[in-house]
């Protein structure tokens, strides 16, 4: 039988894992690299994940893994984001909450430090902006007034005008290179209407934290997925225009006084949104077939009502309904 002559001076021979997967855990690489390149950040230091999901789960495994006690704490914020709070109680976790409610819904950065020298939690774990408030604060102050045993993870997944995500991601890295377990979660879901492709990323502060969740974490994003992200990292939110448009549909109804925006002290325009109804719209919202999320599904009294303000259109209609009730 004949063998073909091959050069191997000019071809890579890949007998380990076989073409296509070898191109795959390429395509991993090429994302960190380009992401690294924009944010100024070491390429190893970044992982792609599937969405800022799948950056709170690493983060999570990486977290219950190495705990101290049988049980592994979470401290958060009440409300906050509900997907996060049932990915840490899946696992187990305990969920200790700083309700945030009798403050105007804002968050107090002393306030959070206190409880974390307190309670010496695993884990704190805070959007921002919050999800669903659009409460802000800062993450820094926040980092220097944790314990060093608690892992931090901070959640930038939302899109606003008030806050850049790339940027805080890259004065976070710059501040506390070098921190153990302080995390950064991000993706494009919202920000580029990416969330069908599942692309997000986590950026691990401290390189030996990056290289155990690598191991922790050996499933990978596809590679069309990877693609769609680069074509859109760096680039001016989508989301941005459509956020205060809704938001200008809902200001001018809340004049009719049915219901009122919930605005911390420090607050942006982001995603997602509370507004305060001032009587029960069950009835009229599920004849009018609206889908909203009541508070009682994250620790409020039904009188409160997440929205999402990337349709403005859907935003008008739910004005339009409650004004006419």
């Amino acid at each position: 039988m004949a063998v073909r002559a091959v050069n191997c001076e000019s071809l890579e021979i890949e007998l380990r894992t076989g073409i296509p997967y070898a191109n795959l855990i390429m395509n991993q690489a090429r994302f960190s690299e380009a992401l690294g390149e924009l944010l100024d950040i070491a390429p190893e230091s970044i992982i792609a994940t599937p969405g800022t999901t799948g950056a709170i789960e690493a983060v999570r495994n990486h977290v219950f893994k190495n705990r101290r006690t049988g049980t592994p704490r979470v401290l958060t914020v009440s409300p906050g984001y509900w997907r996060a709070r049932e990915c840490f109680e899946g696992l187990g976790f305990t969920i200790s909450d700083v309700k945030i409610e009798p403050h105007g819904f804002a968050i107090d950065e002393a306030e959070i430090s206190a409880r974390m020298m307190a309670e010496a939690p695993d884990l704190l774990y805070l959007s921002l902006p919050n999800n669903p408030t659009g409460a802000i604060f800062n993450p820094h102050q926040i980092v220097n007034g944790a314990p060093a045993k608690t892992a931090i993870l901070f959640d930038l997944t939302l899109p606003s005008y008030k806050l850049d995500p790339l940027e805080l991601t890259r004065s976070l890295y710059t501040q506390f290179q070098g921190r153990q377990s302080l995390f950064v979660a991000s993706s494009t879901s919202k920000s580029h209407n990416t969330a069908e492709s599942r692309i997000g990323w986590l950026v691990c502060i401290n390189s030996d934290d990056a290289r155990d969740l690598r191991h922790e974490n050996r499933n990978v994003v596809s590679s069309a997925a990877i693609q769609h992200g680069l074509d859109h990292i760096g680039k001016t939110p989508l989301a941005l225009q459509r956020i205060a448009e809704s938001f200008e549909v809902l200001q001018q109804g809340a004049k009719k006084g049915r219901f009122a925006i919930v605005k911390p002290k420090n607050w942006a325009e982001t995603v997602y949104v509370l507004v305060r109804a001032n009587r029960d719209l069950k009835q009229i919202l599920t004849e009018n077939r609206i889908k909203v999320m009541w508070g009682s599904e994250y620790g409020l009294s039904d009188q409160y009502i997440r929205l999402e303000t990337l349709e403005p259109s859907h935003i008008e209609v739910f004005v339009n309904t409650v004004n006419s009730y």
